[in-house]
């Protein structure tokens, strides 16, 4: 996969991507990404929790809507996944052309992903 050619393609489709050599980038990157006491959720993502991800929004800078933490009403946490400022997930597939490729058991990343895009 040309990496230049999927970062055009993505841009020419109103994402704003970021590229990264290696894990210990993301940390920082996301730091200056996400404001303090911004409103974050996730979808469910090994990947998030392998990198520090969920580490870091655990710290209390952000408001971290964790539906990982015991005893939280998943429903509600997905409802308020809404009106997060900040929605990190994982993707099925990433296409050349500039497209994410979603399947998902609670619609929880493909209903964000929509209102971000205005589609809904």
């Amino acid at each position: 996969m040309d990496i230049k050619k999927l970062v055009e393609n993505l841009e020419k489709n109103n994402y704003k991507p970021y590229f990264i050599e290696s894990k210990d980038e993301l940390i920082p990157l996301l730091k200056q990404i996400i404001k303090p006491g911004e409103t974050v959720s996730v979808g469910g993502s090994v990947t998030l929790n392998e990198t520090g991800v969920l580490e870091l929004l655990r710290n209390g800078d952000y408001d971290f809507l964790d539906r990982y933490a015991d005893g939280v009403d998943q429903d509600e946490i997905f409802r308020k996944s809404f009106f997060a400022d900040t929605y990190l997930m994982s993707t099925n597939a990433l296409i050349e052309d500039g497209y994410l490729y979603n399947v998902d058991g609670y619609c929880n990343r493909v209903s964000d992903f929509f209102m971000d895009l205005n589609l809904l």
